[in-house]
């Protein structure tokens, strides 16, 4: 991750932190780093190679096909506990896998219940650990 940072700093991102606990494997934003969309886009392509499968929710995509078997058991897993809306992962244009809840009529409210929380705890042991939580689109 700090090779990553080096990276996006030395290709016109000069704000881009160094990795640290509370980033949560979350990158900020072009507008959070005064930078232009573009500016930060040119920037993170040239540096991809030097992130670690995973950061940033970004995957190779010899990974995601393996990740989406896991997530799968997952979604079946959600859907025997009660949940029976919760849909099966895709991969967004991106190509990073998530859950895509509002399509499959699962409000922002009632995927923060404690409810939903319960049955994802139950069945969070399913999911790849390189996700490192449930990835929510």
């Amino acid at each position: 991750m700090l090779a990553f940072a080096q990276c996006m700093r030395s290709h016109g991102v000069p704000n881009f932190p160094d990795p640290d606990a509370s980033s949560n494997g979350k990158f900020p934003s072009a507008q959070q780093l005064g930078v232009s969309d573009s500016q930060y886009q040119a920037a993170d392509n040239s540096c991809q190679s030097r992130l670690p499968a995973g950061a940033n929710d970004s995957f190779p995509a010899s990974e995601v096909q393996q990740l989406l078997v896991g997530m799968l058991t997952f979604s079946q897993c959600m859907r025997s506990h009660g949940v029976t809306a919760w849909p099966d992962p895709t991969v967004n244009s991106s190509g990073q896998p998530l859950f895509e809840l509002s399509s499959h009529g699962i409000s922002r409210a009632e995927a923060h219940s404690q409810r939903m929380a319960t049955v994802e705890n139950g069945c969070s042991h399913l999911l790849p650990s390189a996700l490192g939580g449930v990835p929510i689109g």
